[in-house]
C-alpha cells in the first residue's frame, strides 16, 4: 500500500500571509524541505561564487534571503534535485517563474496542460510574440514547431543584468487536458524521447550528484496530478534503459513523499503499469525492451521491498548523442510506434487500488 505522506513536513513558507496570492490551489503547497528558493535580483551576480545549491529549510529560517515560488525539487536519478514541479504560472508570478527558470539552468520546460479550460484559466501564458521582458529577464521565442500532440518553442532567455543568455525550450502536450491520463500513452513516451535530446549530457559519476542546475521543470495547472505522473513515467522509461530495472511502487513511493498530489489514484498507477508494458512488453514474466534489444528488464519484487530511504531512485537525464540544434529535427509522434508493438498487458500490475 502506498502511504500518503500528507502532513509529514511542515509547509510553514507556503502559508504565510504574504505567500497565499502565489499559490494557484489552497490546498497544493510545497513541503518546506525541498522547496525552490528563488535568489533576489541583487544577490544574481554572486551565483559564480556561490554556485552551489542552499538547502531549503535553511532558505525558510532566513526568507529575506530568498522569493517563494509553488514549486519543489523533484528526486532524480542523480540525487534530490534532478527536477522541479511547479504550477502552472499565475500573472503574477510569471517573473518568477522565469528567475527561476534562469538561475536554476533549465534546459527544457515541460507544460502538461492548456491556458484556459471554457472560461477558467489553467495557466497565464508566460511567453509572447517577439521579446517579452519580465522582472529582470528578458523572453525571446525564437522558434515553433507543432507536432500532433504537442508543441515545441524555443525561447533565448536573457537576464538584463548580466547579460547572459541561456537557451530554453518548451514542449507543450495537448492531449491531457480534462482527462485523468493520456488516451494514448506512446505520443507522451515520444515527447520524453524527444525533450531527452535537448539535455545537456551528465557523465555517470558521483560528483554530479551536487550539481547547481536543474535542467528540466515540470507544470501542469497546480503541480499536482499531471506533473507527478510525467515525472513518474521519466524515471521509470529512464531507470528501464539505464539499469534495466523497473519498480514502481519506490518511484511512486518517493514521488509522494516530495509533493502533494503527485500520482493521487488508482487510475495513475494504473496508467504507469500500463504505459511500462507498452514500451517494453512483458513475455513470462519479464519485460523485454523492445523488438530491436534483447535486453530485459525486471519489475523488482515490490511486496518485498522494505520501508528504507528512496532518495536514490532517479533520473538519468543523458541523451545517447546530446544536441543543442533548433527544431529543424524531426518530430514524430509515430517515432515511439514500434516499440509499442507486440504489446501485452503488464502481468505484474495491480489488480486492486492501493492508494491511500
Amino acid at each position: 500500500r502506498l502511504p500518503s505522506y500528507k502532513g509529514w513536513r511542515t509547509q510553514n513558507t507556503g502559508h504565510r500571509e504574504e505567500n497565499k496570492s502565489k499559490n494557484r490551489n489552497a490546498t497544493i503547497i510545497p513541503y518546506d524541505f525541498n522547496r525552490v528558493p528563488i535568489r533576489h535580483e541583487d544577490e544574481c551576480g554572486k551565483e559564480g561564487e556561490h554556485d552551489s545549491d542552499v538547502s531549503s529549510d535553511e532558505d525558510s529560517d532566513c526568507e529575506e534571503s530568498s522569493k517563494y515560488i509553488n514549486a519543489s525539487f523533484i528526486t532524480g536519478y542523480w540525487g534530490p534535485k534532478a527536477m522541479i514541479a511547479t504550477q502552472g504560472p499565475l500573472q503574477e508570478t510569471i517573473s518568477d517563474f522565469w528567475q527561476m527558470v534562469f538561475q536554476r539552468k533549465v534546459k527544457v520546460i515541460v507544460m502538461l496542460t492548456e491556458l484556459k479550460e471554457g472560461d477558467q484559466e489553467l495557466c497565464a501564458q508566460y511567453w509572447g510574440e517577439g521579446k517579452q521582458t519580465y522582472g529582470g529577464i528578458e523572453v525571446q521565442i525564437t522558434d515553433v514547431n507543432c507536432c500532433p500532440s504537442y508543441t515545441i518553442r524555443a525561447f533565448d532567455v536573457t537576464n538584463l543584468k548580466t547579460k547572459e543568455t541561456q537557451k530554453v525550450y518548451q514542449y507543450q502536450y495537448h492531449k491531457w487536458s480534462g482527462l485523468d491520463v493520456p488516451e494514448n500513452p506512446k505520443d507522451l513516451v515520444s515527447m520524453i524521447l524527444n525533450l531527452k535530446q535537448k539535455v545537456p549530457a551528465r557523465p555517470v559519476t558521483e560528483d554530479n550528484r551536487s550539481t547547481r542546475s536543474v535542467p528540466l521543470v515540470v507544470h501542469c495547472r497546480d503541480g499536482s496530478q499531471q506533473t507527478g505522473v510525467f515525472c513518474a513515467l521519466m524515471t521509470l522509461l529512464e531507470s528501464a534503459e539505464i539499469e534495466e530495472v523497473i519498480d514502481i511502487f519506490q518511484v511512486v513511493k518517493a514521488l509522494r513523499r516530495t509533493r502533494l498530489g503527485v500520482v493521487p489514484t488508482f487510475e495513475h498507477y494504473q496508467f504507469l503499469y500500463d504505459t511500462i508494458a507498452s514500451t517494453y512488453p512483458a513475455q513470462n514474466g519479464q519485460i523485454k525492451k523492445n523488438s530491436q534489444q534483447e535486453d530485459k528488464v525486471e519489475f523488482c519484487n515490490e511486496v518485498e521491498k522494505t520501508d528504507q530511504e528512496t532518495d536514490l531512485i532517479a533520473i538519468d537525464l543523458t541523451p545517447s548523442t546530446p544536441q543543442e540544434n533548433e527544431l529543424s529535427e524531426v518530430c514524430d509522434d509515430s517515432k515511439a510506434a514500434d516499440s509499442t508493438k507486440g504489446t501485452e498487458g503488464s502481468t505484474n500490475g495491480p489488480t486492486t487500488p492501493v492508494l491511500t
